[in-house]
């Protein structure tokens, strides 16, 4: 039993920690739709600023927290091959060292990279959908062209062009091709 476990298993529980504490993480900081809402809303009506800040918020804390887990299930790996299996070790150096580095900054890079490339995407799935709640905070079937306009402002995506109708400028800029006219209801 004593070659079972070692003072570097204590690395691994720590992980585990690690990972259950990004999930409970996740679930206090990233809003829900309505949480979005809510939070975003001023005495009078939704403020678009704040709706598409609390959504990038959203989307910056969903990779955050994807990061996290995949970089403690690459320490959880490391571990168990270590744990597990003779592997030959290098000698300790210079170049090791620089090397280190370059993998960390290389982590760093992809994930920077990751979250540009799904930013865009994930923000326009994320407004859409926004867009289709009404007053009292109900979902509906299509997005109100006006909230769509509204985001679209706001996010800087878009101005509408003359003559432009709602529905127009949903498909040109958001590409949904069903909208309710107008706003929520009163």
């Amino acid at each position: 039993m004593s070659n079972l476990i070692s003072w570097s298993d204590v690395f691994v529980v720590g992980i585990g920690l690690d990972i259950a504490g990004a999930y409970l993480l996740a679930k206090g900081l990233l809003m829900g739709d309505r949480q979005v809402l809510g939070l975003a809303r001023t005495y009078f009506d939704a403020s678009p600023d704040q709706v598409v800040a609390r959504v990038d918020d959203r989307i910056a804390g969903t990779v955050g927290v994807m990061a996290l887990v995949v970089g403690f299930l690459f320490q959880l790996a490391g571990y168990f091959i270590n744990s597990s299996i003779r592997v030959s070790t290098t000698d300790a150096s210079l170049p090791r060292g620089l090397v280190t580095i370059g993998l960390a900054v290389g982590a760093v890079a992809v994930v920077r990279i990751a979250y540009s490339t799904i930013r865009p995407t994930l923000r326009r799935r994320f407004l859409i959908r926004l867009a289709r709640y009404d007053k009292e905070s109900r979902l509906q079937a299509l997005p109100y062209g006006h909230m769509l306009v509204v985001f679209g402002r706001a996010a800087e995506m878009s101005s509408p062009r003359d003559g432009e109708t709602q529905k127009q400028y949903a498909m040109r800029v958001w590409r949904v091709s069903a909208v309710t006219e107008g706003g929520p209801p009163q």
